[in-house]
């Protein structure tokens, strides 16, 4: 099971006494947030071994925290108070954490800075639950600690769980009742935008499935299955995974046919109406763009563009692989050869090669390989006026770049290729059949 671990920084303040509450929670009367954050977490209830981590600087600590603390001045009224510190009335909450206070420095300067980073840093543990109340984190500590927690889940596998902070000049003056906030979803926004822009960057949609099942199974089992909008961005994820899946693993005919592609776009429109996440919006519109050179209907032209797509994002076997298959797609497409037909697709495979070596007669063993009821298709695929000396050659170079990828590069016969000329020979294929799909 994983570690709790509440974590929250001690100010200098005179805090005055005041009840915080949250939708049906209601705090005892405290000076202190944190005590109030602890009973709103329910930490008592939380298993051995937790831990509560105090971050405090030296006037933190003589000020609010040590518990021989019995009265302090209260400058706004010119009289001393009675003000018991943070650690006695903790200790009489008797939660099961292992409280432990983290001495800090002011973070005067940036090597000071680092120093509060690095502290609180070692104190995790992998696999850690994190609870931060950031109420009196001031100056850089809130960017710290949104730092520190992508920081920390990278390298530790964390999960932040609750930010929160409690708003004393929010508070009711007639109940004395003031609001703690929920700042989760700002690090929640932060985690979607980073995992889009790792879609847009890289074409890896890992991490948005991560969080489709980690953020929004919770909120359709709780509502079941009734929220609409996490509905529709769990279907848009979803569906935005399985076409990138398909052309990480080249199915031509999926690409083509955009069964799948058409469903993503109808997903997209619902989720720009209305998002879970409202600033997630133009994050969305921006993935949305990144679609713009497909068409929803069945289209040779889809194929050309998976192949851009796949370069784009450095899949370049699968560029190489889609953008040949689609080529020969092309060409079946035009002299009525069904795209699927593996064995009569071979009479375009040859007629490239046949327009290669100018054998454009019925002489060599390529004309052989061709059975003579399918030789009349194969003279009218040579005869096409799309089929060019520059097609036919930059689809001989494809075939030299996609066999020497495929056999990495381990063959007798021929020098292995620099990974920048296979690189360059594709692109130089992708612009140059461009014309075929224009």
């Amino acid at each position: 099971m994983a570690r709790k671990v509440f974590i929250s920084v001690l100010g200098t303040g005179l805090y005055e006494k005041c009840k915080y509450a949250r939708d049906n929670f209601e705090s005892t009367e405290t000076h202190f947030i944190q005590s109030a954050t602890l009973e709103y977490l329910n930490v008592k209830n939380w298993s051995e071994g937790s831990m509560g981590l105090f971050l405090l600087t030296d006037s933190a600590k003589k000020s609010n925290w040590d518990k021989t603390i019995t009265q302090r001045r209260d400058t706004r009224i010119n009289q001393d108070v009675i003000y018991p510190g943070l650690e006695g009335i903790i200790e009489k909450m008797k939660l099961p954490l292992k409280i432990k206070p983290l001495t800090i420095p002011d973070g005067n300067n940036e090597e000071q800075i680092w120093e509060v980073f690095s502290k609180t840093f070692k104190e995790l543990k992998d696999g850690d639950e994190l609870y931060f109340d950031v109420t009196h984190a001031f100056r850089f500590l809130p960017m710290l600690i949104l730092i520190l927690c992508n920081y920390a889940k990278f390298l530790k596998g964390i999960t932040l769980k609750s930010i929160t902070y409690g708003n004393y000049e929010a508070r009711n003056k007639e109940t004395n009742i003031a609001p703690i906030i929920d700042l989760l979803p700002l690090s929640q926004l932060q985690d979607w935008t980073f995992a889009a822009g790792q879609y847009l960057e890289t074409g890896n949609v890992d991490r948005l499935v991560e969080l489709s099942n980690s953020e929004l199974k919770p909120i359709l089992i709780e509502a079941k299955g009734t929220n609409e909008d996490a509905n529709n961005l769990r279907v848009f994820i979803s569906s935005l995974n399985n076409v990138v899946k398909e052309r990480q693993t080249c199915r031509g005919l999926s690409l083509i046919k955009s069964e799948s592609f058409g469903k993503l776009k109808k997903t997209t429109e619902k989720i720009i109406d209305g998002c879970l996440i409202k600033p997630l919006e133009p994050v969305i519109s921006k993935i949305k763009d990144s679609f713009a050179d497909f068409d929803t209907n069945e289209n040779i032209k889809n194929g050309f563009a998976s192949a851009k797509w796949c370069f784009n994002n450095k899949l370049y076997q699968q560029a190489a692989t889609i953008l040949q298959e689609v080529v020969v797609s092309f060409f079946c497409n035009r002299h009525k050869i069904a795209i699927d037909d593996d064995t009569r697709r071979e009479i375009v495979n040859q007629a490239l090669i046949l327009k290669f070596y100018h054998q454009e007669n019925e002489e060599g063993d390529n004309w052989s390989r061709v059975s003579d009821v399918d030789k009349p298709t194969l003279a009218d695929i040579l005869t096409d006026e799309l089929l060019s000396d520059e097609v036919a050659a930059n689809f001989n170079n494809l075939s030299e770049v996609r066999n020497d990828y495929n056999h990495s590069g381990m063959r007798s016969r021929r020098q292995p290729l620099k990974p920048d000329a296979i690189i360059k020979n594709i692109e130089k294929c992708i612009n140059e059949f461009e014309n075929l799909f224009i």
